[in-house]
């Protein structure tokens, strides 16, 4: 059996392997291996800045390597792709081509080298590299070797590439749903923008952010942080130059202003999506900012919204919840005469009771309609479907087809067997609910992320067993962001400490007396945020 075929049964399983990293160690280590050579260097190609860099590179001097970009053209390597054909020189310093940049860095001697690259469709991925031959010089045997392992390496090398690309835009995305949540959450504009702020100072290293919006005639300077006439900037389409970024600031219907960024460098290619869609969140920010002052202007409306409310309110279950097996309380404080929270309790069987509890981003009438979508398409899906999972991953492909881009809903829905004492539960990005058992206290936290942002994500039912005086709290974010008149919200911890205090008392009282807890704390019989919750005895 010859070399290249060994090589091939040696590492079949590189055609599984999509950790980058991982692959290109291995392939640098069986480089050295097979060709005998002292070091080993793998350059990965971008063929957007024409572009080597060093990935992985064996030796002691392969993190200083890793630091190293090479210009198409530039040395060996770069001669390599510039010409689309390996190169064997068995004596470096008599080669034009070979520049001495890497050893000049590194203060490493390079006597012999070859360099072959690797390609996918005619499409370049990379090039690899032996360096320096231990005994004799470089063959055509090596050469024939060496592209047979590059041959070989291609399929695994783009997928593992693929993979880490698609794993890069799944962190941007978590991003954006992180700006998302703020923004939809609050009417503040000045918390959305230092959540901007935030973001972008982790991306970048801006010298400068401004949010130019048109209808306040001003500019917000983030950094510095100050506050300037409103100054067009001439530009329709994102324009990006060696020190400056303009991003309009677009919805469907108008530009609101644009984001600039200042900067010493000009901003990288793999981050300009990422800011657009911070643009697209920004303007989202903007239009419900001013919705919500023309809406404080139009009283007029206040009549037709307590008309709203009561047809909302119909689609929550009554007061008075009897089920066998369980001690059931709820409630439902909308923070405005329509709100975005909604909850449910609906008896699927003789044994089997499914309790929903959701918020939809927003507050007031942004939120109140994909709430009136959800809630009745909620009851009629799972009466017709009688399972969470099927009900949940419809609600979340209808939510992402009908509603505007960065809306969505945190849900938690579970159904419960009293007689089996089981909960099986589907959390998308909500607050985990409490469990408490005796003294021990458990998070129901497992779970994927919010409805309506991304259509078909997999979701699956988590299951618990249940004990005898198992006590169940379902609640939304209104009530540990509820806040005291000094700004102090009234926390996750307290809202621990009021259960842990009263969970040995009636759902009823526990109900009320939580509901008079929240009204002293801040100072009001109104809540700044919907406040939803329900409580679960098991009785057995």
């Amino acid at each position: 059996m010859d070399k290249a075929q060994q090589f091939k049964q040696e590492c079949i399983d590189f055609y599984s392997e999509i950790n980058l990293d991982s692959l290109l160690d291995r392939t640098a280590d069986k480089i050295c291996d097979y060709l005998g050579c002292e070091e080993a260097s793998i350059f990965l190609y971008d063929s957007i800045k024409e572009e080597l860099y060093f990935e992985i590179a064996t030796g002691e001097k392969k993190e200083e390597l890793k630091k190293i970009v090479l210009k198409k053209g530039e040395g060996l390597v770069g001669w390599v792709v510039d010409h689309n054909e390996s190169v064997i020189v068995n004596d470096c310093s008599k080669d034009p081509r070979f520049t001495a940049v890497t050893d000049k860095k590194t203060k490493f001697v390079t006597s012999s080298l070859l360099a072959v690259p690797v390609k996918r469709d005619q499409k370049f991925l990379g090039v690899l590299e032996a360096v320096n031959k231990i005994d004799g010089v470089f063959s055509s045997d090596d050469h024939q070797l060496m592209e047979s392992i590059a041959s070989f390496l291609s399929i695994p090398l783009q997928n593992a590439m693929l993979f880490k690309k698609v794993m890069i835009e799944t962190r941007e995305k978590e991003r954006l749903i992180e700006l998302g949540k703020t923004i939809s959450h609050s009417f503040d504009l000045d918390e959305a923008f230092k959540t901007l702020k935030d973001i972008i100072t982790e991306i970048i290293d801006p010298l400068e952010i401004n949010v130019m919006v048109k209808s306040q005639d001003k500019t917000h300077q983030l950094i510095p942080d100050k506050k300037i006439p409103y100054q067009e900037t001439g530009v329709d389409e994102t324009t990006i130059s060696a020190n400056r970024a303009v991003f309009p600031l677009r919805t469907k219907n108008k530009t609101l202003g644009f984001l600039e960024l200042k900067t010493r460098k000009k901003i990288p290619e793999e981050v300009v999506s990422l800011i657009k869609g911070i643009a697209i969140f920004t303007a989202i920010s903007i239009e419900k900012f001013e919705l919500y002052l023309q809406m404080l202007e139009r009283e007029k409306i206040e009549r037709e919204l307590q008309i709203a409310r009561k047809i909302q309110q119909s689609f929550l279950p009554g007061e008075e919840i009897c089920i066998k097996g369980m001690e059931v309380a709820c409630a439902n404080i909308s923070s405005s005469a329509v709100g975005g929270d909604y909850y449910d309790v609906i008896e699927l069987s003789k044994n089997e009771t499914v309790f929903t509890i959701d918020d939809i981003s927003g507050h007031g009438i942004p939120a109140s309609l994909p709430m009136s979508i959800f809630s009745a398409n909620f009851r009629y899906r799972i009466k017709k479907d009688k399972n969470i999972l099927i009900t949940i991953n419809h609600l979340n492909n209808l939510l992402a087809e009908t509603t505007d881009l960065g809306q969505y809903v945190t849900s938690f829905t579970c159904f419960v067997d009293p007689v089996k004492m089981k909960i099986g539960y589907i959390n998308a990005g909500h607050h985990p609910p409490f469990l408490y058992r005796g003294d021990r206290l458990l998070e129901l936290s497992e779970g994927e992320t919010v409805l309506g942002l991304f259509p078909d994500i997999q979701r699956r039912i988590v299951k618990q067993d249940l004990k005898k005086n198992d006590l169940l709290v379902l609640f939304t974010d209104g009530i540990i962001e509820a806040e005291s008149p000094g700004h102090e919200q009234f926390s996750k911890e307290r809202f621990k400490d009021f259960f842990e205090r009263n969970k040995h008392l009636d759902v009823n009282v526990i109900k009320e007396k939580l509901i008079q807890e929240l009204k002293q704390y801040v100072n009001s019989d109104y809540f700044e945020d919907d406040v939803t919750f329900i409580i679960i005895k098991i009785t057995g």
